[in-house]
């Protein structure tokens, strides 16, 4: 028998607003500073554009998946995967899910784990992702 999968969608501008907007102002002033050191247009644009990448995460929608395959992430054009078996540890917090190859902390989780946020409203219900994640070891 398959488990049905888990969606939902968690947007920044409707479930962290103040979050998003003082996103936006940190990225409108960092490249208010880029463009009067008066550099080269295309290093400029370059500059602002990494720092709009690095902070996209809290002013893009996203949309979380779990399946019997895995889990997925899908951010603007991003999409992260990641099957079950190379998951070790699952972590339940009030902003998420924080889903770890490692078995214990490890440094290299901010770069190797992935976090599927869970919105206040129209996400699956805690005992079904818990069902999900127990049915993987999780």
């Amino acid at each position: 028998m398959r488990a049905e999968a888990l969606e939902w969608s968690c947007n920044p501008w409707r479930d962290r607003p103040g979050r998003a907007v003082l996103t936006t102002f940190a990225v409108l002033l960092i490249c208010g500073a880029v463009l009067s050191w008066r550099l080269p247009a295309l290093m400029s644009l370059a500059m602002c554009t990494v720092v709009l990448a690095s902070l996209s995460t809290a002013l893009v929608p996203v949309r979380c998946r779990l399946d019997e395959e895995g889990a997925m992430r899908r951010s603007g054009w991003m999409v992260e995967r990641r099957r079950w078996p190379d998951l070790k540890r699952a972590v339940r917090t009030t902003e998420g899910i924080l889903l770890s190859p490692f078995g214990d902390r490890h440094w290299l989780e901010a770069y190797r784990a992935l976090f599927l946020p869970i919105p206040a409203h129209g996400a699956p219900s805690a005992p079904e992702v818990e069902r999900l994640l127990m049915s993987h070891g999780l």
